[in-house]
């Protein structure tokens, strides 16, 4: 058998059998490899059912993989082309142990990180060989370990024996070929999308119409600060492509004695189709309406553009190739982190690798996967994603110095590390640049609450809310908690219940509260109909405080909450009295 490729003649098997050969591969003790090597197969074998094969390369390997940092060089590190070698040699072997086995089997061929899965009967295929080697693209190379040999000088063959030799060489190019082109197709290019356009236009009448420009202006800015969309100054037309959107938003300003108003409604540029209508109103007070104005702009610009808004809803539910990169990676990872979702935050890390190695400036990929790797060094209990997360945000923030993402980023990766103050810092420079942002004001105010700044920390979450105009889960958790704090338990019950569709955290300190109250039977109700929100409660529990830094108080005030209510409570860092 040759070393690996695919084989003369050789037949792909289908994909359902390719599934079923990796798990049994994966599971056969026979199988004598690391778990290291066993995480690289299940890596491209993941990579290629999902149709992303062309995003798998040395540095995403590396980061994935062998936990390299995110400035690692695929020229001065050969891990990757090593430990591939040696995975090709491993297989090799055992499927020689195998002997007769029918079944398919799983090839590397070398030359690119992507499995071929053909019949087992067959030999492997020379011309993969042949393939060149390119350090940024998918490829491995021998182990520097090899020897070469000297080239034996070849029998001597007839003239009749050469046309046969070359007839069958061309039917080997022939075969091999044609199966490389089957295994290119499974994983397309991947496409780089880009932030959305969005296109600005606003009606007013006549006496209105001063302070309508006035308002398009402001939300203009305001747009801008979000760092998720980029501003047309007038309508796109229609070149959409694959990798790019356009929206219209159309508005109409009005105001009267006791309001100002807003009606917008976004557009698809190319299709013309309306996907979302809405009016917001403020009310206004004697000698306020420039206070109503901006409230009304910080409304409207944060449904339209923070993460979770309604044109990047939008961008994430573009039907997309899984290979795709780009700016719909950095809105996934940020859902990922939001949903703490285990499977979510591993596919937006590989996504966010990918992104940086096509692009080494893309700031948000960098701020988002920094805070992907937060949740996953908290998970897994791994404490060097965090230094490699640290690194990410302040590349980032070096990019992008008013990003509310680098400052999201800086604000939780230093606060996860202890440095409090430095996190701190951080969050507050990213407010004063982005006065809008009521996400970023919500999470600088559980950062501020934890350490122990209780009356600050209220301060940025009611003010959070007030710029939402709605309830923030961040936010909202630091005022229940507020008042369990100072065992006011009915309020923080009451405040929790007012949270719609709750999340585990607030439904943990709701129970911690509830079990405070004394009422037994109401408890138990309560932590049953929890359960069936959050199976694993426990878990929930656990997650929920792996890694956190809190107040001593605080923590001895939770502690004793969620003992009360019979939930498992981990042990929980402290930073001390501040």
């Amino acid at each position: 058998m040759a070393a690996n490729g695919v084989s003369s003649g050789a037949r792909l098997v289908s994909e359902d059998r390719a599934r079923v050969e990796t798990e049994r591969l994966l599971a056969d003790p026979r199988l004598h490899v690391s778990d290291r090597h066993r995480a690289f197969l299940r890596y491209i074998t993941d990579a290629l059912f999902e149709g992303r094969s062309d995003t798998v390369k040395a540095y995403s390997v590396a980061i994935d993989v062998f936990n390299r940092p995110a400035s690692f060089d695929p020229s001065s590190d050969p891990i990757v082309r090593i430990e591939a070698t040696r995975l090709r040699e491993t297989l090799q072997k055992y499927y020689e142990d195998l002997g007769d086995e029918p079944g398919a089997r799983l090839d590397i061929p070398r030359g690119r990180y992507v499995p071929v899965f053909v019949e087992r009967d067959h030999p492997p295929c020379p011309l993969a060989e042949l393939e060149s080697v390119d350090e940024n693209a998918s490829y491995a190379e021998p182990s520097p370990d090899a020897v070469v040999l000297p080239t034996a000088k070849p029998p001597a063959v007839s003239a009749t024996g050469w046309r046969y030799l070359a007839a069958g060489l061309m039917g080997l190019c022939v075969v091999c070929l044609g199966a490389y082109g089957v295994v290119n197709s499974v994983g397309p290019s991947p496409v780089h999308t880009q932030k959305p356009f969005v296109a600005l236009s606003i009606n007013a009448s006549q006496k209105d119409r001063a302070a309508g420009e006035a308002v398009m202006e402001d939300l203009a800015v305001s747009l801008a600060r979000f760092g998720t969309v980029r501003l047309k100054s007038g309508p796109s037309g229609s070149r959409v492509t694959m990798e790019q959107s356009f929206y219209d938003i159309k508005m109409r300003y009005a105001e009267d004695e006791s309001s100002v108003s807003l009606w917008w409604q976004v557009a698809d540029d190319t299709s013309g189709e309306a996907v979302w209508t809405d009016e917001e109103r403020r009310p206004v007070a004697a000698g306020t309406r420039d206070e109503a104005m901006r409230d009304l702009v910080f409304a409207v610009s944060r449904r339209l553009a923070r993460p979770a808004g309604i044109i990047n809803a939008i961008e994430l539910r573009r039907n997309l190739p899984a290979s795709t990169i780009g700016n719909v990676c950095v809105l996934r990872g940020e859902f990922a982190v939001e949903q703490r979702d285990a499977a979510d935050l591993r596919a937006a890390r590989s996504c966010l690798a990918a992104t940086i190695a096509a692009d080494p400036t893309d700031s948000d990929a960098m701020a988002t996967l920094a805070r992907v790797f937060v949740w996953i060094g908290r998970a897994t209990g791994d404490d060097s994603y965090f230094g490699r997360g640290l690194e990410l945000a302040n590349r980032s923030a070096t990019l992008s110095p008013s990003s509310p993402r680098a400052a999201l980023a800086q604000l939780g990766v230093q606060y996860q590390l202890g440095q409090n103050e430095i996190s701190i810092a951080a969050g507050r420079r990213g407010v004063a640049l982005n006065p809008e942002n009521a996400d970023l004001h919500a999470k600088l105010s559980m950062v501020v609450f934890l350490t122990g700044h209780w009356e600050e920390g209220v301060q940025l979450a009611r003010h959070a809310a007030e710029i939402a105009g709605q309830p923030i889960r961040d936010a909202s958790f630091v005022l229940i908690l507020d008042e369990y704090r100072q065992e006011r338990y009915a309020q923080a019950v009451f405040l929790a219940r007012q949270v719609p569709a709750s999340d585990a955290p607030t439904t943990v300190l709701k129970l911690a509260a509830i079990a405070r109250l004394g009422d037994r039977p109401v408890t138990e109700q309560e932590i049953a109909a929890a359960r069936l929100q959050h199976p694993d409660l426990d878990r929930t529990v656990a997650a929920m405080f792996s890694g956190a830094r809190y107040d001593s108080n605080l923590r001895d005030a939770l502690r004793a909450g969620i003992l009360e209510a019979g939930l498992k409570m981990p042990e929980l860092a402290s930073n001390g009295a501040m």
